[in-house]
């Protein structure tokens, strides 16, 4: 697919997107790569922007330059913000709120602490995401060590890529140092790039993840680590 034919699939996509108003988001491509610059209303809609490009055919990475502008309605002060996010913590009954720090400036909220799983980070930081007023999340969040070997990780890693049946992980290579995961290697779609960082991510003893893994596009053409 040429640039000009995805630019138009993303355009349209965006313009379907139930959760997205594309009205203030502008669609460059080149190389297959995504630009989308412009503006949201919300963070929660910036995410899904993002999502809606990310499985398209021919799409090999996404370059997001999206401004959240929540409309005045939604504006509030930090300190509202960083207790609404706060409270939101503490009463999800998955999560362990009292353990999370929460800190606002500008509208970004910072969230710091100590957890014991990689996943429940990553559910933190989408919980608060989702709270009208919030333009950006600064994830500080760090995992609690565990005493697995180096060894052990990676062999969780490559079998939690290998469940995944949508996700053909015979071009990535794993490799672990201090429990932080590097995957590198090819992938067919820049969609499965992002299930193989997710399945990385939920492998127990994981503390981090670093992606470097490029996106061959279907015609055998270009990479792209973007």
């Amino acid at each position: 697919m040429d640039d000009r034919t995805l630019q138009h699939a993303v355009a349209e996509e965006l313009e379907w997107a139930p959760h997205v108003d594309a009205s203030g988001i502008n669609v460059t491509v080149h190389d297959g790569v995504v630009r989308l610059s412009g503006f949201v209303g919300t963070l929660a809609e910036k995410k899904a922007a993002n999502r809606n490009v990310w499985h398209l055919h021919g799409v090999v990475g996404v370059r997001d330059e999206l401004v959240v502008s929540p409309p005045a309605a939604h504006r509030h002060t930090d300190a509202e913000l960083a207790s609404r996010a706060a409270q939101l913590l503490l009463w999800d009954s998955l999560i362990p709120g009292h353990a999370i720090a929460v800190h606002c400036e500008g509208g970004t909220i910072t969230l710091s602490g100590m957890l014991d799983e990689p996943h429940l980070r990553a559910e933190a930081e989408q919980r608060v995401q989702l709270l009208a007023g919030v333009v950006g999340i600064d994830n500080r969040i760090t995992i609690r060590p565990k005493h697995d070997l180096a060894s052990d990780v990676r062999d969780k890693v490559l079998r939690a890529l290998a469940r995944h049946s949508e996700l053909d992980s015979s071009g990535i290579t794993v490799s672990v140092a201090d429990k932080q995961v590097t995957l590198g290697g090819t992938v067919p779609s820049f969609v499965q790039r992002r299930i193989a960082e997710t399945a990385a991510w939920a492998a127990p003893g994981v503390n981090d993840v670093i992606d470097h893994m490029h996106v061959v596009r279907p015609s055998g053409g270009a990479k792209s680590g973007a």
